[in-house]
């Protein structure tokens, strides 16, 4: 039989997505610095979820859940959407996007780090080098290169909600693998979008009630849209489509190509620059995730 022949399509909208992902951290910075965090994380998934909820009514991918389903979607929504944008706008507050980005990179080898001690997996020592390597880089990146300062306090409040929102995106990525049962992707990130949407809104009534809060600028509303629509229902849809045309596996390494979008934009675009070390840690960050993600399939040790 002669091998399947994937469309170049399928390609150009797996690199586009990791494009809008890159870009989610310049608007999301803007949005950081001119709009309370839960208010601005509310309009991104309620802007969201009229494309979704239509992409997955059209496609019959809406169905009724069953009460483990709900509550694994709610576990989604409250990982997912809930804590890591949160987290991930405070980051962002303080920190530059580049930087924030790289540490982000960091998000698929505490997965396998976690699931190294949840499923008991046994690694290869390329995988486990790979780990290794993008440890070292992302510890060069979160401390600047100053290994030794961060001992004395060098790494600030930025550095630590970025690496709260990192665990909450393994936490979501973790239930996604083993809660979901009888849900395909679409139904899935449609579902934990709503809840996600209306945990987010309450204390978003919070800040409004608060007052002094102005109408957002022309500016801040496109960056919500880009984050509603490009960053999150488009980019998800195609990223998906993409794992369904050539497997998980294969499409998890495109996703090394967000902190470089991340980087290239916020330099562009908001006149950004990255300290060596920074830079240097990045690359590590990148490089290590590459070689866990080619090493050889883990096995898992017997009970």
């Amino acid at each position: 039989m002669p091998p399947t022949v994937i469309p170049t399509g399928v390609y150009l909208k797996l690199v586009a997505s990791t494009a809008f992902w890159g870009g989610a951290f310049i608007a999301g910075r803007h949005l950081a610095q001119h709009m309370p965090h839960f208010l601005a994380a509310t309009g991104r998934f309620a802007v969201a979820l009229i494309p979704l909820l239509i992409f997955a009514r059209l496609t019959n991918n809406l169905p009724r859940l069953s009460g483990s389903q709900t509550i694994a979607t709610l576990l989604l929504g409250a990982t997912g959407v809930f804590a890591y944008n949160a987290l991930f706008l405070a980051g962002l507050e303080h920190l530059p996007a580049s930087r924030a980005a790289l540490i982000v990179a960091l998000s698929p080898i505490m997965t396998m780090m976690a699931m190294r001690v949840l499923a008991r997996e046994r690694w290869s020592r390329a995988r486990l080098f790979g780990v290794v390597t993008s440890l070292v880089g992302a510890a060069l990146v979160i401390t600047r290169g100053d290994l030794a300062g961060a001992l004395s306090g060098a790494v600030g409040l930025g550095e630590l909600w970025i690496l709260l929102a990192v665990i909450a995106w393994v936490a979501y990525t973790l239930i996604g693998r083993r809660a979901m049962q009888g849900l395909n992707a679409t139904a899935a990130t449609a579902w934990s979008t709503l809840w996600g949407t209306l945990m987010l809104a309450l204390p978003a009534a919070f800040e409004l009630a608060k007052g002094g809060i102005g109408w957002p600028s022309p500016l801040s509303w496109l960056a919500i849209v880009y984050l509603g629509v490009g960053a999150t229902a488009v980019a998800f849809v195609w990223y998906n489509q993409a794992v369904a045309a050539i497997g998980p596996a294969a499409a998890t390494l495109f996703t090394n190509l967000v902190p470089v979008f991340a980087v290239v934009f916020s330099m562009l675009l908001l006149g950004e620059t990255l300290a060596l070390a920074s830079l240097l840690g990045g690359v590590m960050v990148v490089v290590g995730v590459f070689l866990a993600n080619r090493a050889q399939a883990p096995t898992r040790n017997a009970p």
